[in-house]
């Protein structure tokens, strides 16, 4: 048997989808526009909130790293 007769039955598989003439086709997302006059202040609060949470506690890491790193390669 020809491989090309195996994969016959799955060549609807890698065809393209093609849509029938005369139908169309929706999107099951709406796209709108974010309402820019109304900012939502609960988000922005908690995102800047977050934000500065983030860095206050990536630099006191930091800080107590460099701290250890000095303490065991007898730096300080």
């Amino acid at each position: 048997m020809a491989p090309s007769t195996l994969l016959r039955p799955f060549s609807g598989l890698l065809a393209p989808a093609r849509l029938r003439s005369g139908l169309l086709a929706r999107s099951k997302f709406y796209v709108r526009e974010p309402p820019n006059s109304k900012p939502d202040w609960l988000k922005v609060g908690l995102t800047l909130g977050t934000t500065a949470f983030l860095w206050v506690y990536l630099i006191k890491q930091h800080n107590e790293d460099v701290l250890e790193y000095k303490r065991r390669n007898g730096l300080e």
